[in-house]
């Protein structure tokens, strides 16, 4: 009897335990992550990364992959990891493999196994497992970021050979420092009269962020002088403005949660200078410094999983934020008792959620501006692993193809970058660094080519330095082997290019229809187009951003209405959304031809259907089709928009400056109303003091339908040509022709054909 009760009393505590920990496996929601590997994919890394929903209260997790779904012939086993993503240090074999994870309690009792999901390695999948971090694979010895100490020879060698010029101006760089140190002084606080957003928070915001880069990172390249060249002076310089920062509260005005742009630069560059300068402090020089970086990791981890990164990994920052802490970790590695733990979760990033604004074809949906500047700020990490790991970012397909993402939205020449935040202020030159490491990185003449194109002339800061140690040898080749248009389907952008090699004489649309939807810094309309004629901009999407979610910036520039696309009863897509998602279609491209299309119905609330087809005739036609289909008879505005006031004349509209034009001409409907503005609502700021002049024009059609096709011809630079529209229930054919050729359209509604014009 007393045994039955010891039984059944263990029976309860086990089911309490069991019962303690339920898994919460409710489908994935907008900006998160979702179960990966989804089931039934073919993965293109071996091995995939796994994530799934975090539970509450779980201290762990552990993960199972079998060959069968009974998980009787088990790939792989994680007993125990800390996060909701892990990805393994082994391959796998070639297969079909079946994956399930539990949640694990303080006490290491497990919860129930998940449902089971299936995935497909292929042949081809890339080999990329996880480093093992076990303690004797992490680096001990000095240096650890970025180099080891094997490598300074030959850092040494490129310094007094093909790269003296570049490592002379670095060390002219660290002798300005100590020549005319920056303020060391602690960064100010915001006063209490100070309004968020004002000029005077906004210039101690950013200017925070400058003294943190002046402090730090002259620290950090005094350090790289001294470890490469020897010489004391450095190392003292080095030391004096660590120690300086010391003395700064890293709970005050450069703490992550009062100002993480001031926070992350103190995490890279002091990591980078107490590396390099180790040798050059003393006990109590590392402990002050140890003392300030623990508190400042700390703050970045905590809001990393605060927001849980690794389910929800959307954020803007957090998606630069984890790697600066990875250079924390690995250089306090073995004296930070956290660090270790801060290693593990940047690398479990890496191999399960990032980047993730990107697609396999090299594309990034926030835009070519954040595309370099994230990108560049991720070379950093990329140099960390190497010298830390072995490896190597480039052998994974998306780093492979994305300098082509730079060199299709950014022919030599040309100043706008398109779509995304910022992206009209881009132009060739302002990517040439980062093309320029991305050329080396995976060793591509292309890219390098771009680069050089753009003004680049050699490395310009001790990362490019770095990595050009690493690339000698490396010559540039034009882009002409390969067609000028492409497209990136995972991002919904595709680039349509006449001439790739030189943006003065091309003619440029970009289109999008991306499945990521409108949020972040990628908040373009879906189906929306852009063109640019000889590198500058002619129709395009408008405003300019004062400051980030600003009046103007939310409620004009986010919106439908300042965008090539179109209104449905005056709303435009849900803004700024994860539901406003669109796909393009198709996309092809042949000698003298490009063909695109997206979907973007599901983009609005009030639209079952918007289909839009654009045909490129090269070199100067385009015609659009829209296809639209509402729930209940409705209105419908077809936007336009360009740098200047367009001349209406009938059905016809033309936009002509500096040598340069397009005519527009609305062949379907024919009864439309036109009109245009150059005003915005609301305006930028005035303290921006933008002067922007574009003009925005609206073609509506009479009355309301639940149907309306649009079919739009633009000539680009006078080209002549005459066309010829044809109607057959709900189909159209066009025939477009010119001196040269002819070219006839099917427009049904299920379908598009060109014939004749690449013949």
């Amino acid at each position: 009897m007393r045994i039955c009760l010891k039984m059944m009393a263990l029976l309860v505590i086990f089911t309490g335990a069991a019962a303690a920990l339920e898994l919460d496996e409710s489908p994935a929601g907008p900006r998160e992550w979702d179960y990966r590997p989804a089931d039934g994919t073919r993965t293109t890394l071996n091995p995939p990364g796994f994530t799934w929903r975090p539970t509450g209260g779980a201290e762990g997790y552990a993960l199972e992959v079998a060959r069968d779904g009974e998980f009787e012939e088990i790939a792989y086993r994680r007993e125990e990891t800390l996060w909701s993503s892990h990805c393994p240090s082994t391959t796998l074999e070639p297969g079909t493999y079946h994956w399930r994870y539990a949640a694990v309690d303080g006490d290491g009792e497990r919860s129930d196994w998940s449902k089971t999901r299936s995935f497909t390695v292929p042949e081809e999948a890339v080999r990329f497992p996880n480093p093992d971090l076990s303690p004797e694979n992490v680096p001990n010895e000095r240096p650890r970021l970025f180099f080891r100490p094997d490598d300074i020879p030959r850092i040494r060698d490129a310094a007094e050979g093909e790269l003296a010029d570049a490592w002379q101006d670095i060390v002219r760089r660290a002798e300005n420092t100590m020549e005319d140190p920056p303020d060391t002084t602690e960064p100010p606080t915001y006063p209490d009269d100070v309004e968020r957003g004002s000029d005077r928070w906004k210039e101690i915001w950013w200017g925070n962020r400058r003294r943190v880069i002046a402090v730090a990172g002259g620290a950090a390249r005094l350090a790289l002088v001294y470890r490469v060249t020897g010489e004391e002076k450095y190392a003292e310089a080095a030391r004096e403005l660590l120690m300086a920062m010391t003395e700064w509260d890293p709970e005050g005005s450069t703490s992550y949660s009062y100002n993480d742009e001031a926070a992350m630069p103190a995490l890279y560059y002091t990591s980078r200078a107490y590396d390099w300068a180790y040798p050059a402090l003393d006990e109590s020089d590392r402990e002050a410094v140890i003392e300030m970086m623990r508190t400042r990791g700390k703050q970045c981890f905590n809001s990393l999983r605060g927001r849980r990164h690794l389910w929800r990994p959307y954020s803007s920052h957090h998606n630069r934020a984890w790697h600066f802490l990875g250079e924390v970790a690995l250089a306090f590695h073995g004296q930070i008792p956290e660090a270790d733990r801060w290693l593990d979760y940047a690398m479990t990033v890496f191999y399960t959620a990032y980047p993730v604004w990107n697609d396999t074809d090299g594309g990034w949906h926030e835009g070519v501006q954040y595309w370099q500047s994230y990108l560049r700020r991720f070379m950093y990490w990329a140099q960390v692993m190497h010298a830390g790991f072995g490896v190597d970012v480039f052998e994974r397909p998306f780093f492979r193809r994305t300098g082509y993402y730079g060199l299709y939205l950014l022919p030599p020449g040309t100043r706008d970058g398109g779509f995304g935040d910022l992206a009209s202020r881009a132009d060739h030159g302002s990517i040439n660094r980062i093309m320029a490491l991305l050329a080396m990185g995976a060793r591509n003449p292309h890219w390098l080519w771009h680069a050089r194109q753009g003004g680049y002339s050699g490395p310009r800061d001790y990362t490019e330095f770095l990595f050009a140690v690493r690339s000698r040898g490396l010559e540039p080749e034009p882009p002409t082997d390969i067609p000028p248009s492409t497209c990136f389907r995972g991002v919904g952008i595709a680039a349509l290019n006449t001439d790739l090699t030189d943006g003065t004489r091309n003619v440029q649309l970009f289109f999008k229809s991306s499945p990521m939807g409108t949020i972040s810094h990628g908040y373009n309309a879906n189906n929306a187009f852009h063109l640019n004629v000889h590198g500058r901009p002619m129709l395009r999407n408008t405003g300019r951003r004062d400051m980030h979610g600003s009046p103007h910036h939310r409620q004009w520039m986010w919106q439908t209405e300042s965008q090539n696309a179109i209104l449905v009863n005056g709303e435009g897509q849900r803004a700024h959304s994860p539901h406003a998602s669109g796909e393009i279609t198709t996309f092809r491209t042949e000698p003298g031809l490009d063909v695109v299309a997206g979907e973007a119905g599901g983009s609005y609330e009030n639209l079952d259907r918007w289909t839009r087809r654009i045909v490129f005739l090269k070199p100067r036609i385009l015609v659009i089709h829209d296809v639209l289909r509402a729930p209940e008879p409705s209105s419908y505005r077809w936007l336009l928009h360009a740098p200047g006031k367009f001349r209406i004349d009938g059905n016809s509209v033309r936009y002509a400056d500096d040598g340069r034009a397009v005519d527009v001409h609305f062949l379907q409907p024919n009864a439309l109303s036109i009109s245009q503005t150059d005003e915005y609502d609301p305006p930028p700021a005035e303290w921006a003091n933008f002067d922007l002049n574009e003009w925005h024009l609206s073609a509506e059609p009479k009355g309301r339908a639940e149907r309306m096709q649009f079919i739009t011809v633009v000539r680009v630079n006078g080209q002549e040509a005459d066309w010829n529209l044809r109607e057959d229930g709900d189909g159209r054919e066009l025939t477009v022709e010119t001196s040269e050729k002819t070219a006839t359209l099917d427009l049904g509604p299920g379908r598009l054909e060109v014939t004749g014009w690449s013949e």
